[in-house]
């Protein structure tokens, strides 16, 4: 090898042939297991696929592909970075990291996929524009303050397999109309859920839910809790929401269903 051609090789080693992905904080990590959102059961997958096969329950599902509007790492979504109005999380990802979403001024609508079971904090916290939120049935607790302040918030269908709401989920969501409570909710304290929901007009509830029976405030709006029966869905009762006295509403008695 002459000179020339020996400085052309020495040249091209030292090139740098891309970045580093593990240089940067916004690092997207690249799953190589990841959970069956079927079983549970660990699926290992190789690069490029888009479709892996559980070789547990033989459930087929799509494979998030890297994508820098999400910084996943081991199946948490750490962040969102981008800046759309509709977002729907690859699959494959098991949990929300808190404040993941936290002030997204553009986010409107936002899916979640069967697989998520783990909302680990505060991740919508303050996204004013959020209008419409999808959560998978495999969610079963919603955590304290998680949708506090999304005051575009009209539509939210809760998991049929909730179990638990945390204080202040949904205070402050001052366009949310009506909600429906799933029947594996035991207790909701509507004080510390929805206060300052004040375009909040009815809640649905099954009859295993108990209410606290404390004072109401910020719910000017809420007039009824109707009661559905667990296995037809049909209203069987209804609970009144009556003003008392400082700008306070109580729940007063049930009412049968005529």
């Amino acid at each position: 090898m002459n000179k020339e051609n020996e400085s052309m090789g020495k040249s091209q080693k030292e090139e740098p042939i891309g970045e580093n992905p593990f240089a940067s904080d916004n690092r997207v990590f690249r799953l190589k297991k990841i959970s069956c959102p079927s079983c549970g059961g660990a699926v290992e997958i190789n690069k490029g696929e888009e479709l892996a096969t559980c070789p547990f329950c033989r459930n087929q599902f799509s494979i998030a592909k890297e994508n820098p509007d999400f910084t996943i790492d081991r199946e948490v979504l750490v962040k969102y970075n981008g800046n759309n109005s509709e977002v729907e999380v690859p699959s494959g990802v098991r949990a929300i990291a808190i404040s993941a979403f936290q002030n997204q001024s553009t986010l409107k609508k936002i899916v979640l996929p069967e697989g998520v079971s783990e909302l680990q904090g505060n991740n919508f916290q303050g996204c004013s524009n959020l209008e419409t939120v999808i959560l998978p049935d495999s969610l079963e607790n919603i955590p304290q303050m998680i949708f506090t302040g999304c005051v575009s918030l009209k539509s939210i269908d809760l998991p049929k397999n909730l179990k638990n709401i945390g204080a202040g989920a949904f205070s402050d969501c001052k366009n949310l109309t009506s909600i429906e409570i799933p029947p594996m909710v035991e207790s909701v304290d509507i004080n510390a859920v929805f206060f300052g929901c004040e375009s909040l007009e009815t809640i649905f509830s099954y009859e295993n839910t108990r209410f606290k029976r404390g004072y109401i405030q910020g719910c000017d709006s809420l007039s009824s809790i109707n009661v559905l029966d667990s296995k037809t869905g049909e209203m069987v009762s209804k609970k009144r929401v009556v003003l008392e006295e400082f700008t306070s509403y109580k729940i007063v008695e049930d009412v049968a269903n005529d």
